[in-house]
């Protein structure tokens, strides 16, 4: 069998069948249009194939085949992402999505893709059989102390009533607006992001258009979802009333979830030091993230060095000790194939860079 490229009425039989695991709380006739509108959007169009093998007319296994630009020491690489590998559930133990990665990867090196990317939900061990490295794929979690009553707050840091957030660091002041994340805020987004990504160690390359399909599928489970799927809020920041960069998160559960940190060093200080505000002012318990925030504080992690920077030591209760704590994933494994020799040790750059707005 040999790969074929799948339209919208072609892939319905997978849907159907993917709405039983893969859907985030949506009804059926939702998920067939959320699935509807990512492949008819702008970017995923221009961008994204749905890559099938089929036997006597009908789909056995699928998977998606993004094309993006993968920024590495101010380079840029073509790179193929790969998602959604799916086997039907009547076709299944026949080899067939075997059979899928391998035309993959073969197609992948006869159209000069420089490398192949993942996030793996299963055993990592199927896809290292394809020369698959893994990525660094572990979370950070800070457990947050509970405080009684509404927290009063020292001098260096204001708390407005529109959540709004002023902080004296070092001598500079800094204002810091949380907003739900919307199209208006895309121009912005984009261009702190790729001033950023210049000065990383790899990281995949946005326009306007990445953005919006982001967070049209965002979007679309916050307004669907019977999950109470969290809305996507930017922070946004100015040093002395200049922009200076964001923070991407949204909350749900008691947690505060960090996806992205956009700045420079130490801008990243005070928006790390106003989203620990944020979240004792929310009285939630936890704050997570991907492994990429954990480079802001190497080669070790205490977070009682900001909480006495900004006097927030008056506040929390001394036992409690500001550690950071790391755990795998078990979902959304990172994995690289590269094509390309200068890639060949991309895998062992730890932490790794990559954030999870970019999960495929």
């Amino acid at each position: 069998m040999k790969l074929a490229s799948a339209d919208w009425q072609e892939l319905l039989p997978v849907f159907r069948e993917t709405f039983k695991i893969w859907s985030p709380g949506l009804t059926k006739s939702d998920y067939l249009e959320y699935q509807h509108r990512q492949i008819n959007h702008p970017w995923a169009r221009r961008n994204i194939r749905h890559l099938t093998l089929n036997c006597d007319g009908k789909i056995v296994s699928s998977l998606k085949l993004s094309s993006i630009n993968l920024q590495v020491r101010g380079e840029n690489y073509r790179v193929g992402g790969i998602g959604a590998v799916y086997t039907q559930l009547e076709c299944r133990n026949r080899g067939y999505a075997s059979e899928l990665m391998e035309e993959t990867v073969e197609l992948a090196k006869k159209e000069k893709f420089q490398a192949l990317i993942l996030f793996s939900d299963i055993d990592c061990g199927f896809y290292a059989r394809y020369g698959f490295q893994e990525i660094g794929a572990a979370d950070l979690l800070i457990q947050l102390p509970v405080l009684k009553g509404k927290p009063v707050f020292p001098p260096a840091v204001e708390v407005c009533e529109d959540g709004a957030v002023t902080i004296e660091l070092d001598g500079i002041s800094y204002e810091l607006h949380q907003e739900r994340f919307l199209p208006e805020h895309l121009d912005y987004a984009t261009r702190h992001y790729r001033q950023w990504l210049r000065r990383q160690p790899y990281g995949i390359d946005r326009d306007q258009q990445y953005y919006s399909y982001k967070l049209m599928r965002e979007s679309f489970l916050h307004e669907h979802s019977h999950l109470s799927w969290p809305a996507i809020s930017i922070t946004s920041i100015k040093a002395e009333g200049v922009a200076a960069g964001y923070a991407i998160t949204e909350s749900a559960g008691g947690v505060l979830r960090i996806l992205e940190i956009v700045a420079q060093n130490k801008v990243r200080e005070a928006i790390w030091a106003a989203l620990l505000v944020r979240a004792l002012s929310e009285k939630l318990i936890r704050i997570r993230a991907w492994e990429s925030l954990a480079a802001d504080f190497a080669p070790a992690f205490n977070l009682k060095q900001l909480i006495n920077k900004i006097g927030l030591d008056e506040l929390i209760p001394q036992s409690f000790k500001g550690q950071l704590n790391y755990y795998d994933r078990s979902w959304g494994r990172g994995m690289l194939l590269p094509f390309d020799d200068k890639l060949e040790d991309l895998h062992l750059t730890a932490p790794c860079p990559l954030v999870e707005l970019d999960h495929l």
